[in-house]
């Protein structure tokens, strides 16, 4: 898609549901504030924990949790 195309579909739906906001009660505008905080705090903890695991499980190439154990097998080949 075009990029110009894809930002201008995602600012009409941001005028568009900041226009629905407008039109609320008090009340129910009040909660739907409340409700994106609690969003955004959600995704932000969410995020940061993802990132965690990630490094974690990737330490890098000397990381000794990483690396399996080989045992010295003797073959005969006779």
């Amino acid at each position: 898609m075009n990029k110009e195309f894809v930002k201008k579909m995602v600012k009409a739906e941001i005028l568009r549901y900041e226009a629905i906001k407008e039109i609320l009660p008090e009340s129910l505008k009040n909660r739907v504030e409340t409700l994106e905080k609690d969003a955004g705090v959600f995704i932000q903890e969410l995020a940061l924990e993802i990132v965690s695991e990630n490094t974690l499980k990737s330490k890098g190439p000397g990381s000794t949790e990483n690396k399996k154990s080989a045992k010295r097998v003797q073959v005969d080949f006779n």
